[in-house]
């Protein structure tokens, strides 16, 4: 079959399809069926003999966005979209066409957690696959999920997500693998609709049961989603498709070899089209209907075929690109990259510490820029200790998150010696042999576009506020600051409590860790967990969390001494020089997903009553072990905040107590050994002259970067901060303030049932903090109630005050610009029962509480003209929209009301004033 005559035909049917796309085509019994599509549509039958089209059943509901499958003799529906565009829903169930009886049926649920729809699916030994997809139609919700369903049982089975998130693409199985290439990431929240193609593929090995290392040998040569693709001669040939690029959809049809990596031209479609699908029947594969342009118009009627070719036919074919001379793996921006180096066998209770005698530094340099960052590493035992709870082994780990796209390169190095791991001079000290110590990997963009700081970026202080690095947007916190022994958990290897004792002025503890159960229903399928169903419980609590809006979590990683007595990561309590490794590594798990859900690891180092166990307050050895063991293991997340301790210093009830140059050292310490420079906090006392007399020395010095604020009578919360914020700024060094702890401490956040409304929480700690220039808040659980600071069970009880403090969060996150407001002075606001914060002269935001209608003074234009002022109110209690109150707008002046709030509700209300821009 020459190369010249070998081209696609436009078969001269009997009849036509109903034209559609985002639909399905599959091949049986010598029919071609083409399924969905947009609208609810007829099963369009084509007979390859007679050459007829015929009309049979329709889909029960709308179905798009499918890669239907054979499976014995009846063509399944698993995972689909329907609905209009953009706004699109998966589909809960799996849908079955039977070709024989021209009917359909409902068939088993797919877990609420996994339906999506443009995902690629295949049939492989009695099995159903579904990777990628996308979760919230076109707006965004793109996923890596990889899922096995059984189709006789309804079995469904979370399998490793893929390197790679896609969505409008197909898959196909070749040899025992699962080849998922082309797609993009749809995404019209951000107007990228089509951009975001795909240029790397991912293979999935059935017989080793991982996704095999994606490299550059992945690309593809012509970037598209909405493709086709099949099988032929063991060969992936994908075909059609849509991209922003061009206006006419893709004709290009092009094979992939998995043994020669090489890529080769197939004679180009008749017509391009996309959405659409191909089957094979005879010698011939077809494709029929789509959409002729991107986007969804015209859909068509027409219907062409090819001839397969012969082996002298494939050997002639032009080679479109050959395997990279080198080949790189891939990693994406904001993606931890972890790294396994083969190294000495040791253990954690080796004669020669692992902790203490060796010092892994990995070098890694932006190959275009220069830039280097040198990161730590850390003894893993068999590098899957949270599974195996493994002690030993000869595998040396070090976690890695590139801020920079493009080529990397790295360098590991492993020393030995006497104490290495406190020193910085290696010049004396041995280098232990590594395997394949350096190497290359190039950095592509994330591939993540929710909650996850991976879609955002590194969080650092900026101005006194939490920004993204590298970026314009900044961060607001809200969280829960209870309880502080999160990690005195039950499925954690080698966590146990010391004490069971309660003094005054502290939570009584239970006998038990903590359990967690009432948040077991919200993990999901296909959340983390370890040896087989550990860690569900607080891989919910997290869940529901973030599910409230939540984005921070403060927690001890040391409270020996102190009061839960359950939390460290020694291998025990008493040995502060070796540590457990699988813990650490359950640890991990956690705080991946909590990364993945937005929320900040609030890491407090220690508590008032250890902060001079190790080294008598000093940073000497046994400190900077404990330092470095929580930088090397934990610093690579993008989220995370060092708290230098819990109301840290003197006071009365705790005389034995770090000093300034204490605090300082430990500071100055993390700064310089964390190579992503995290923010630096001190957790401070409930008042002054306790608090006053710690913090005025630390005024100016720039390695502590702010204050993790605690404040005894709330209604002063405004005041403290603003009085911090001015002392710090007039130091020359801004500091960033967060109210992570209210009240006193018998009473703090108390749950629903004893305060369901929370007015004093939300009017001055969370919107009076903010207002006065605060980087957001964290919830204290008193210790005289249930469900308290350390017995905490269940955040459902105080779900109102998630959801107040999601209220503040989201108004100022869309509707100001919070970073640039300052309090308001005296000559705006003249009262001290409202709360008032300003971008001058042009935004004022107002906190007015119920039954006390204010009086404000609005500046005149810059020459003296009256200027208008649009006004709007927001439900602090409630959220919601922006609403509409008496007035519309007002005019510069003293003395100005506000008019009555919407609906003359009498009630707490924040007032949006902005400077009129209309011309």
């Amino acid at each position: 079959m020459p190369n010249n005559t070998w081209t696609w035909e436009t078969v001269n049917a009997t009849g036509t399809p109903v034209a559609r796309h985002e639909a399905g085509l599959v091949a049986f019994d010598k029919k071609l069926y083409l399924i969905g599509g947009r609208r609810i549509n007829p099963t369009s039958i084509f007979n390859t003999e007679s050459k007829q089209w015929t009309n049979g059943s329709q889909t029960p509901i709308e179905l798009h966005h499918i890669q239907p499958v054979l499976f014995e003799n009846k063509i399944y529906i698993v995972g689909a979209l329907t609905g209009k565009w953009p706004n699109e829903k998966p589909v809960d169930k799996v849908i079955i066409y039977d070709p024989q009886t021209d009917s359909y049926e409902y068939s088993h649920e797919i877990p609420e957690h996994r339906r999506r729809g443009g995902a690629g699916v295949t049939v492989h030994n009695g099995k159903i696959y579904i990777v990628g997809g996308i979760t919230n139609g076109h707006m965004d919700g793109y996923k890596p999920w990889f899922d096995e369903y059984n189709p006789k049982t309804g079995h469904w089975k979370t399998l490793p997500d893929a390197p790679i998130a896609r969505d409008h693409f197909q898959s196909a199985i070749i040899d025992n693998k699962l080849y998922a290439f082309a797609g993009r990431k749809t995404s019209k929240s951000t107007d990228e609709d089509m951009a975001l193609t795909i240029s790397y593929g991912n293979i999935f090995n059935f017989t080793s049961g991982k996704w095999e290392q994606t490299t550059t040998r992945n690309k593809i040569p012509t970037k598209r989603a909405g493709n086709a693709v099949f099988v032929w001669n063991n060969q992936l040939i994908i075909g059609g498709g849509e991209s922003s690029t061009q206006v006419a959809a893709h004709n290009e049809v092009e094979a992939f070899n998995p043994q020669t990596k090489q890529w080769y031209n197939w004679p180009k479609l008749s017509q391009g089209r996309h959405g659409t699908g191909f089957g094979i029947i005879n010698g011939y594969v077809y494709t029929a209907s789509g959409s002729g342009k991107h986007g969804g118009e015209p859909e068509l009627y027409t219907i062409e075929r090819l001839k397969l070719p012969d082996e002298n036919t494939l050997k002639n074919l032009a080679t479109i690109r050959n395997p990279p001379s080198t080949i790189k793996p891939l990693t994406k921006q904001w993606h931890t990259l972890t790294l396994n180096f083969n190294g000495p066998t040791v253990s954690e209770n080796d004669k020669s510490n692992p902790f203490l005698h060796y010092k892994l530094l990995v070098k890694f340099t932006h190959n275009s820029s220069q830039t280097t960052i040198t990161v730590p590493g850390y003894f893993a035992a068999d590098g899957n200790a949270a599974e195996s709870s493994a002690t030993s082994g000869d595998i040396w780990q070090v976690k890695f998150n590139p801020n920079k796209l493009g080529e990397w390169s790295y360098k590991a190095t492993l020393y030995s010696g006497e104490n290495i791991a406190l020193s910085k001079d290696y010049s004396i000290a041995k280098q232990a042999k590594l395997k394949q110590p350096k190497g290359d990997f190039l950095v592509i963009p994330t591939d993540k576009d929710d909650q996850s700081f991976k879609a955002h970026g590194r969080l650092i202080a900026k101005d006194g506020f939490f920004k993204f690095q590298d970026s314009s947007e900044y961060w607001l916190k809200g969280g829960t600051n209870s309880p502080e022994n999160l990690l005195g958990y039950k499925d954690f290897d080698g966590t146990y409590r010391v004490a069971v004792q309660a003094r005054d002025g502290e939570a009584a503890p239970n006998k038990a860790l903590h359990h967690y159960s009432a948040h077991l229903k919200d993990w999901q399928t296909g959340d983390p967990q370890w040896k087989r169903e550990k860690g569900r419980s607080l891989i919910g609590s997290i869940n529901y969390l973030a599910k409230q809006g939540m984005n921070s979590a403060y927690f001890l990683t040391m409270n020996i001494l102190g009061d839960g007595k359950d939390v460290w990561p020694y291998i025990n309590h008493k040995d502060f020089t070796r540590f457990d490794i699988s813990k650490l590594s359950q640890w991990e798990i956690v705080f991946e997903h909590m990364q993945d859900k937005g929320i900040l690891l609030h890491i407090v180092v220690q508590e008032t009553e250890n902060e001079k166990m190790l080294d008598e307050g000093d940073t000497g050895p046994l400190r900077q072990l404990y330092f470095n063991e929580l930088i090397a293991r934990f610093g690579h997340h993008l989220g995370l905040v060092w708290n230098l301790g819990e109301e840290n210093g003197y006071a009365k009830w705790a005389p034995n107590a770090q000093n300034t140059e204490q605090r300082k050292a430990m500071a100055s310490y993390l700064k310089s050994n964390d190579p992503y420079n995290h923010p630096v906090l001190l957790h401070t006392h409930a008042h002054d002259p306790d608090r006053e007399n710690i913090l005025t020395p630390l005024l100016g010095f720039k390695d502590i970067d702010g204050l993790s604020l605690q404040q005894d009578k709330r209604e002063l919360v405004p005041s403290v901060i603003k009085r911090w914020r001015k002392a710090a700024k007039d130091s020359g060094h801004e500091w960033l303030i967060t109210m992570d702890e209210i009240g006193m401490w018998h009473t703090a956040a108390l749950p629903d049932s004893v305060d369901s409304e929370h007015n004093t929480l939300r009017q001055h700690a969370l919107w009076g903090s903010i207002l006065a220039g605060g980087a957001g808040v964290e919830w204290y659980f008193g210790a005289k109630y249930p469900h308290n600071d350390l017995t905490s069970e269940d955040w459902r009880q105080r779900h109102n005050l998630w959801q107040l403090t999601q209220h503040a969060k989201l108004f100022f996150t869309q509707h100001v610009p919070y970073w640039l407001m300052k309090p308001c002075g005296e000559n705006i606001l003249n009262t001290n029962n409202n709360f008032c914060s300003q971008k001058k002269d042009e935004i004022y935001v107002f906190y007015q509480t119920k039954n006390n209608n204010i009086k404000i003074n609005l500046p005149y234009s810059f020459n003296g003209a009256p200027q208008l002022y649009d006004i709007q109110w927001y439900d602090p209690i409630n959220g919601g929209l922006l609403l509409s109150g008496s007035k519309k707008q007002l005019i510069s002046g003293n003395g100005i009301t506000l008019g009555k709030a919407p609906n003359n509700k009498d009630t707490d209300w924040v007032i949006l004033i902005k400077k009129n821009v209309t011309k």
